[in-house]
Order: structure tokens, then sequence, then C-alpha cells
């Protein structure tokens, strides 16, 4: 892995690109080694997630050249010039650049949620998230052309085969940093008992539809087919009534089903 390196001259433009990315993960990875976990993991313990479910494989190796990379760019940021890297470094770049686009949003988010009106929030001009992605792939695309460089450094170094178990390493640790310390994602904390209510209120939609599909002289659906119909219907109601409550929802889904007709509306 200490092979297979290329010069690659990048000026203060795209260092100022590739910094800030590598600076978070770096960041991260020490507050999940100082505390056991990092604010930007995903929430296990919250959302567990099914038998089987691939959280990659962390090495120490690829995290310790990501980490130094971080340092000398961190330095380097007031004026461009050639470094050496090698293939892990280039991709690590990349999914950086990448990953601080996703946090970019994730603050956006997270600041539209705060505003009153959300409506109005979310159509707030979103040029500079806009701006850092397009600057960001034209840094992409010259970090790929010189990974591709890299790469053939590589496999002329130590052969296609330890090049193969290399990428299968990388793809791994890949997965770890994106699940344990670049998670960028918005999640809310499930409301205790929110699952049973809503499918105690499904079933009840469930039983009006039927009577009110059978009040229209219609032909009543599955009972998969109508708890589909009906889940997005409930769904589609929440997003309008959001502001009377789990319990203002039912009572007003019930009048509308019931004097409306359930099937015409869907």
């Amino acid at each position: 892995m200490n092979d297979g390196t290329v010069t690659v001259k990048l000026t203060k433009a795209q260092i100022e690109v590739i910094a800030p990315g590598l600076e978070m993960l770096a960041e991260s990875y020490r507050e999940r080694v100082k505390y056991g976990t990092s604010r930007f993991a995903y929430p296990f313990r919250i959302y567990p997630p099914p038998r089987g479910f691939e959280r990659g494989t962390f090495d120490q190796v690829i995290m310790e050249k990501i980490l130094s990379l971080a340092g000398l760019l961190k330095t380097e940021r007031t004026r461009g010039r050639g470094i050496e890297m090698d293939t892990v470094q280039l991709r690590a770049s990349v999914f950086a650049i990448r990953t601080h686009i996703d946090f970019a949003r994730l603050v956006r988010r997270q600041q539209q949620a705060k505003t009153v009106n959300v409506k109005i929030a979310r159509q707030v001009d979103d040029e500079p998230v806009a701006k850092l992605k397009a600057n960001a792939e034209t840094v992409i695309h010259t970090l790929e052309r010189h990974q591709k460089r890299a790469n053939r450094a590589l496999i002329k170094a130590i052969g296609r085969k330890k090049y193969g178990e290399l990428v299968v390493v990388w793809k791994a640790h890949l997965r770890w940093m994106r699940l344990y310390i670049a998670y960028y994602k918005p999640w809310k904390r499930p409301t205790h008992g929110r699952r049973k209510r809503q499918q105690r209120e499904l079933d009840e939609l469930m039983e009006l539809a039927k009577i009110a599909v059978r009040g229209e002289g219609h032909r009543a659906p599955g009972d998969k087919e109508l708890r589909k119909l009906m889940r997005l219907y409930a769904g589609i109601l929440e997003v309008s009534d959001r502001d009377i409550g789990a319990s203002g929802l039912c009572s007003r889904t019930r009048i509308r089903i019931v004097f409306n007709g359930c099937w015409r509306n869907l």
C-alpha cells in the first residue's frame, strides 16, 4: 500500500475544496477514538439495522493515510503545491468532498427546520450549496484522472491480484467511515409507541373505508391493496394536517371518508 504514489499538483482553490471534508473526517474519527462514538455516526441503537446488515470494516493503515493527508492539506491551504498521493488518498479525497456536500445539505435542512414557516424556508436561495457542488465536481474530475494514474502505477508495482485485494479493503473501510464517522443524513428520534398507534389508526381507517366503499356501491379491493391505499391517503393528510396533531388527523380522516367517500378521494 506504500507503492504507486503519483505527484498531484493542486492549486489553492482545489485544496480549499478538498481540505474541509478531510478535516471533518479526521475530527470525527478523533472524537470517536476519544468518546467511543461520533456525532456523525449512524444511530444504531435508535434504528437497529436488519440482520446481516453490512457495517464495513475499519482499517488502521488506510485511516492513518487519511489523517496524514488531512494534516498536510491543512498546512498547505495558503498555497498550491505538488503532493505525493496514492490511490487510497485520492479515493479518500473524493469521498471527503462528497461528504462535505452532504454536511452542507444537512446544515441547510436543520436551519430550515428551525424556521417558523418551513415552506418559505425551502424556497430560500440554495446558491451556496449549488456553488459548492459545482466546484466539487470539477475537482473530483481532476482527482479521478490522477486516480487512474495511481491505479496503473500500483498495479505495475504490486500486481493486479494484490491491487484487487486492496480495493476490497478500501471499500470495506469506506463503508465503515460512511456509517461511523460521516453519516450526514437527517434522522428523528422515534416517538414512544408511535408505530403501534399508527397501526391501530390504520386498522380503524380500513374498517371505515370498507363501510364507505360499500355505501358508495363500489367493490372493495383486497385487504393488502386497501391497506396500501389507506397508508398513502393518511400520509397525504398528515403532510397537510400536521398542525392539528395525530388525534385531529384521525378524526378529520373519518369525516372525509364517511361524507366524501374514500374511493372517490383516492
